[in-house]
């Protein structure tokens, strides 16, 4: 374990010195242009910003439901949640050319930007989560299980506004639309899941914390139902779009169906919420092995999703610029800043386990 956890600070090194460099140089570092001014790290902090609305509203539930066996779960799932956070907050910083003006938006804010929206609920939930983390280590039940209500209307708010983001910019090829916002919720909730799974078994394998193989188990039974609805979700989408043929949504679909991004849009699909589905309803999906498979694949099929959602609109920005060619390829030094974050959270969540409890009533090996 201490090979690994120097290893991963390492990466995390590079990538902070990366960093510095697309400070220097600017954003002529990265693959963005215009009009593709959006890349991979806004689509890595709808990833992140997913997975904490998703591990919150894990742990809520299992406050509130009173599931017994499920109590270890809430304590990885809070800890997910506020990490998530962290670093959805570092990717937005790193798509920032000059991220010392960030402290505009909170001097002079625009109240009808969804954008403002977004970044004062994200803070608001942040300290949710550590109330919730807080309130669970001391073990005052009655007033944690009030905050768990809280955070079921926050998660859905924080998602929804960050879909909103997208979905109000009716001039965006693509995004107009109103199921994004349930779309993202789902999803949000998928790479939760996935996401407190692969922990839960990276914590047994290499932190010596031991969760029992029927928690496990009985957790990915869940993904019966979410990969479905989620599965549902893209096929209305899909549907309403391609039925109603309209030029801007229709050239988006071809890109997703058979154009640049039809090997990731059909990773999402077919690994990404189809095989995780046919894994589970089988006998190998009642297995650590299986469950572990299954998440591992819902995980990459979110990531892979929001891809799919951020990037194709910006290839065709609008109607009357259908026929020119548009272009993005991550840089380097894109890759090398989004690897560190994951590997920061790696990194984050070790550091935790060695100072906060991850188990109620529970032990180590």
């Amino acid at each position: 374990m201490k090979k690994t956890l120097i290893f991963l600070l390492i990466v995390v090194g590079v990538a902070f010195i990366g960093w510095l460099c697309q400070l220097q140089i600017g954003l002529a570092v990265t693959g963005m242009n215009k009009p593709v001014f959006w890349g991979i790290y806004i689509v890595t902090f709808v990833f992140f910003i997913g997975i904490s609305a998703g591990g919150i509203a894990v742990a809520a539930l299992s406050h509130l439901a009173g599931i017994e066996k499920f109590k270890p779960v809430s304590r990885v799932a809070e800890v997910v949640a506020i990490i998530s956070l962290i670093l959805a907050m570092i990717a937005i910083v790193f798509d920032l050319g000059r991220p010392d003006r960030l402290m505009h938006l909170f001097m002079y804010p625009q109240i009808n930007s969804p954008l403002v929206w977004d970044v004062f609920v994200i803070n608001i939930y942040l300290v949710l989560c550590v109330a919730m983390l807080f309130l669970s280590i001391q073990g005052r039940t009655k007033l944690l299980k009030v905050f768990a209500v809280i955070s079921i209307p926050a998660f859905v708010l924080v998602h929804s506004i960050t879909a909103w983001i997208f979905g109000l910019m009716k001039s965006q090829a693509g995004w107009h639309t109103a199921i994004l916002a349930p779309l993202f919720i789902i999803s949000a909730l998928v790479s939760g899941l996935a996401c407190v799974l692969v922990t839960m078994l990276f914590s047994r394998r290499f932190l010596g914390i031991h969760f029992d193989d029927d928690v496990i188990i009985s957790l990915g039974k869940y993904f019966k139902g979410l990969l479905p609805v989620l599965f549902y979700f893209l096929f209305c989408e899909f549907l309403t779009a391609g039925f109603a043929n309209i030029p801007t949504h229709t050239v988006v679909l071809r890109e997703l169906f058979t154009g640049k991004f039809a090997g990731i849009f059909w990773f999402d699909i077919g690994l990404g919420i189809i095989i995780p589905f046919l894994i589970i309803i089988s006998r190998f999906g009642e297995t650590i092995t299986g469950v572990g498979t299954a998440s591992l694949l819902s995980f990459l099929g979110v990531f892979a999703e929001r891809i799919d959602i951020v990037l194709p609109s910006f290839f065709h920005p609008a109607l009357m610029n259908l026929r020119i060619p548009y272009s993005y390829r991550p840089t380097g030094v894109e890759f090398l800043l989004v690897t560190g974050l994951f590997a920061l959270s790696a990194v984050l969540f070790i550091a935790a386990a060695k100072v906060i409890p991850m188990l109620e009533g529970g032990e180590r090996r």
